[in-house]
């Protein structure tokens, strides 16, 4: 498989050498501050970071820090809602929302929509990617909502935090992405929130150890130490420390803070991370219902706890 952009012989990722020089990543960014909510199997177009990675655009993908953003960029230098692009007929748009720092394509500001051409190069403040209408071969497609191809070895936990219900099913796969399910307590419908691949492994490294340590007496039992969660999330770069952690952390506390559980994860100084609420860990079977129709690779919808 050749390079996406142009054909030649991939060195970063997807990209060739001189392909990634062009669009190298800005200082303070690694991999994974790169997300696509997109499901690439339902990709019209990708975008490609200097790292090499692909991400799939939809027909109309909005673009930011914000994480309701379809591609989620985390850096300082880019807007909670930065830009957009959209498909138009046979064409591509791209429009700053009114960002801090800019949008730009070739280099040049953006000061009204722009038209793209089937290849560009794109910079939203200091994060600069290609943009692809078409890609020389189809990129690797990447799990965006499974939580793992088996369902022999899964394993569901429930959570319960100030009223607030959270189910998660966790499968051998240590890199993907997931889904959470939540409710209040007593409603019988559940809701569900997508995670990116790092905030779905973060919780679900927390929860195993919660499971294993579920007869300690002590208060903080569960925790996992930041160095250690260095080492066993799937940061993609070799350079991610315990910062990188630590951001993963408040996007994870941000998403349980919207759904009312805020205080969920919490931090023993010294000692880690841990889960600060009730955990129920059982065995996932054949037998669970499907989760919400319509959806591809979910998270089955969990019966009422026993």
């Amino acid at each position: 498989m050749g390079c996406l952009c142009c054909g030649g012989d991939p060195d970063v990722g997807t990209l060739c050498r001189a392909c990634a020089r062009a669009i190298e990543p800005c200082d303070g960014l690694i991999a994974e501050h790169i997300c696509s909510r997109v499901d690439s199997t339902d990709a019209e177009a990708w975008l490609v970071d200097g790292f090499g990675g692909a991400h799939a655009v939809g027909e109309v993908t909005r673009i930011g820090r914000s994480d309701d953003r379809e591609l989620l960029v985390l850096a300082t230098s880019v807007s909670r809602e930065h830009a957009e692009l959209r498909r138009l007929g046979t064409g591509w748009v791209l429009r700053d929302l009114g960002s801090r720092n800019g949008t730009f394509v070739e280099g040049l500001l953006l000061q009204a929509p722009a038209e793209l051409p089937a290849r560009a190069r794109i910079k939203l403040g200091d994060v600069a990617l290609w943009f692809l209408a078409e890609v020389v071969h189809e990129p690797t497609r990447r799990p965006t909502m499974a939580t793992g191809a088996s369902r022999g070895g899964l394993v569901r936990c429930v959570l319960v935090r100030d009223g607030i219900e959270m189910c998660v099913i966790l499968g051998d796969d240590a890199r993907c992405a997931g889904a959470l399910l939540w409710r209040m307590i007593g409603n019988d419908a559940w809701a569900e929130r997508a995670l990116a691949p790092l905030e779905f492994q973060l919780l679900r490294t927390l929860c195993l150890r919660a499971r294993d340590e579920a007869a300690s007496p002590s208060l903080v039992r569960g925790c996992v130490q930041s160095k250690q969660l260095v080492n066993e999330l799937p940061f993609q770069s070799k350079y991610a420390n315990q910062e990188n952690v630590r951001q993963v952390v408040l996007r994870l506390r941000g998403v349980l803070g919207e759904l009312g559980a805020a205080g969920t994860l919490a931090v023993a100084p010294g000692r880690g991370y841990y889960l600060a609420c009730t955990v129920t860990a059982t065995s996932a079977t054949d037998s669970e219902p499907p989760g919400p129709p319509g959806r591809r690779g979910l998270v089955p919808t969990p019966p009422e706890p026993q």
